[in-house]
């Protein structure tokens, strides 16, 4: 009895340490989509186009097309993944400020691992 309790009590600590884990990937990886989608020439491996049309704000029609995305202007706040290992929803908070633009909003990414990438297939911002 006591051998089964210890190896489920392992079993349960094996799995929060690579829940833990995939969540720091998931935190990781979000930041590097954000970042990314707010470029004018955003690498496409990070997410489809319908989250790149959803994130930056050209495509938003929130500021003028000669837009430069400055990361020192970016901020990105702490990203709380929930998630099932191969797909995961990240809700994270943006704020972007500059001479030209400011804004601060709730970020809710859906992703699905690909390729051993995390890759974003739907964004919600709710400003």
């Amino acid at each position: 009895m006591r051998n089964k309790r210890k190896l489920l009590l392992s079993f349960i600590l094996l799995f929060v340490i690579a829940y833990i884990s995939f969540g720091a990937w998931i935190a990781h990886d979000t930041k590097i989509i954000l970042e990314e989608a707010m470029k004018r020439n955003a690498d496409m491996k990070y997410m489809n186009s319908s989250a790149f049309e959803n994130i930056n704000p050209v495509e938003r029609g929130m500021t003028a097309d000669s837009f430069k995305y400055s990361k020192s202007s970016h901020h990105i706040g702490f990203v709380f993944p929930l998630h099932f290992f191969v797909v995961s929803k990240a809700f994270v908070t943006q704020e972007y400020k500059n001479d030209d633009l400011a804004f601060r909003e709730p970020v809710n990414v859906t992703l699905i691992l690909k390729s051993g990438k995390w890759y974003a297939t739907k964004v919600s911002i709710k400003p």
